[in-house]
């Protein structure tokens, strides 16, 4: 298939040189490689370079030997670059992979680099510092492209092409643009913005104007990005959610009218408030026994804010009718004593099967809403608040949930927000009269926020993440064995809700690292973690 694309492609090309990423097979092995075409004919495919480590991609593709001369294949030159091969641009020279691979490059080179480099926060910014160096250092010009969109409902491409020459910027493409095809050229004037490559989103508000902006406006835009293009690649046009009035379905409810910003720049706010009333469907529903008058207030005034329908539709009848039929089939009565967890759940689990029917009766996708922290430990309801189809933030800690709205409420005025951080985090679960939070049944979030980038991410020991608390989360304790106690508690259940993160709705990848089964491969055996914790 991908060479019948390279066929299709080629007569394109009448009078340009171009370079695309693609699949290409050769001697029985498969590679990931960049096509070069020149005039209307394939001249060269050259196979990824890769370091010396093994990359996870090597499950698919095969590692070129470079010291293994250039071989001819389907009338092209596969193998290594060969300057020259096209006689106008002596000079060129096509480079996939990291550029640091590709040794003794000659001065005023063009490198010409086609990537498919997944967004993360952060990381466009250190590829061009680094490219600026490269450039600056070599005394070459780098040419980038790079892919736009979200083609799996997980790794989000931002776009970010760019053109630098000794160690300057000539040109940059627009970032997480919502357009199907942008051309980037030398001439292209560089937009007078703090970021130039965001500034189609200033007349919406969400281009950064300072560096204290630069994380929540890459987020957002990302996050858009993604839900955009799994919506167009899924031909869906109606999403759902069950608002609870609590800050990570706040941020989703926020997210999905942003993104219909982006879908329509030019409309006013009275015209998106329609768009959103046929988009987003949403419902509050609250328990007798737990639910409070402040997250209402919180979900009602979100709806009318931004325009979408959000009936408040009591669980409370449907629950206890669960509950006494199983205290009939078991012969006993339930009480919060001996059975918190099941009740608890069950509420969780009727809101599930209350908002799916709402989602199926208006033909919309259901929309989950937890977020990196809960996953981190499993603090979800299996079938529960864990229901749905995608999760738009589930690669986002709840730190970043917070102060993202935080942000979203000053730059997007957004006043209902006020009412959502009225009431800390909490599931809603128990009793109003217990005051549930999230923090109180596990830890303040920057906490435990800090111990999953100690733990997952940089692979520290107990003992380690130990010896840091102790400098960096001393405010949040009053002694060493409150910290080994919050310790011992996240390394138990971090690797025990594994088999919870594997049935969770997909989500978009933001952060550096992730809890999806593909980043994290923890078994669901204690051994070795317990282990560990004696060191403590």
């Amino acid at each position: 298939f991908a060479e019948q694309c390279l066929s299709e492609i080629a007569p394109m090309t009448a009078g340009l040189t171009m370079i695309c990423g693609t699949i290409f097979q050769h001697d029985g092995k498969l590679y990931n490689a960049a096509a070069v075409f020149h005039d209307r004919v394939l001249t060269a495919v050259v196979p990824k370079r890769y370091p010396e480590e093994r990359l996870p991609e090597e499950r698919w593709f095969a590692r070129w030997d470079y010291n293994r001369p250039a071989e001819q294949h389907l009338g092209a030159l596969f193998g290594p670059w060969t300057p020259g091969c096209i006689p106008e641009f002596d000079n060129l020279y096509v480079c996939p992979g990291n550029l640091e691979l590709w040794q003794d490059l000659p001065e005023n080179a063009v490198c010409a680099q086609v990537l498919c480099r997944p967004f993360a926060l952060g990381r466009y910014r250190d590829d061009l510092k680094k490219h600026l160096a490269i450039s600056h250092r070599a005394k070459i010009t780098i040419l980038r492209a790079n892919c736009l969109g979200s083609d799996d409902g997980t790794h989000i491409y931002d776009g970010g092409g760019y053109i630098v020459a000794n160690g300057s910027v000539v040109a940059l493409s627009p970032r997480f643009s919502f357009r199907n095809c942008i051309l980037t050229t030398s001439q292209d004037k560089l937009a007078e913005s703090f970021d130039p490559s965001l500034a189609e989103f200033e007349a919406i508000g969400t281009a950064p104007k300072s560096e204290d902006d630069y994380v929540f406006a890459e987020l957002e835009l990302a996050l858009c990005l993604g839900l955009n293009d799994y919506c167009a690649r899924s031909r869906i046009d109606r999403l759902c959610l069950a608002l609870s009035g609590g800050r990570d379905s706040a941020m989703i409810a926020v997210l999905a009218a942003r993104m219909m910003q982006m879908r329509h720049p030019d409309e006013t706010q009275d015209q998106i408030r329609a768009r959103m009333k046929a988009f987003l469907f949403c419902a509050y529903l609250p328990s007798a026994a737990s639910s409070t008058s402040a997250t209402q207030d919180a979900a009602i005034a979100l709806a009318e804010h931004f325009g979408f329908s959000c009936p408040i539709i009591p669980i409370g009848d449907i629950a206890a009718a669960t509950r006494k039929t199983i205290e009939s089939t078991l012969g006993r009565e339930f009480s919060w004593e001996t059975d918190d967890l099941t009740l608890q759940n069950v509420q969780a689990r009727t809101r599930s099967s209350i908002i799916w029917m709402l989602a199926n009766a208006n033909n919309a996708m259901l929309l989950t809403t937890g977020n990196m922290s809960e996953a981190a430990v499993g603090y979800a309801t299996m079938d529960g608040d864990s229901s749905g189809c995608l999760d738009p933030i589930g690669n986002v800690p709840k730190t970043l949930v917070s102060s993202w709205l935080e942000w979203a409420r000053k730059v997007h005025a957004i006043p209902a927000l006020d009412l959502v951080f009225a009431q800390p985090p909490s599931a809603e679960l128990r009793p109003a009269e217990t005051k549930q939070t999230d923090e109180a049944d596990l830890m303040p979030y920057p906490v435990l926020d800090a111990y999953i980038d100690w733990f997952v991410a940089r692979k520290l020991s107990p003992k380690e993440i130990f010896a840091l608390a102790k400098t960096h989360l001393r405010n949040f304790y009053t002694d060493d064995d409150d910290i080994r106690r919050d310790i011992r508690k996240f390394v138990l259940m971090a690797p025990k809700a594994q088999w919870k993160r594997i049935r969770f709705a997909n989500s978009f990848c933001v952060m550096p690292y992730g809890l999806d089964p593909d980043g994290l491969k923890w078994p669901c055996l204690m051994n070795g973690f317990t282990q560990a914790l004696d060191e403590l």
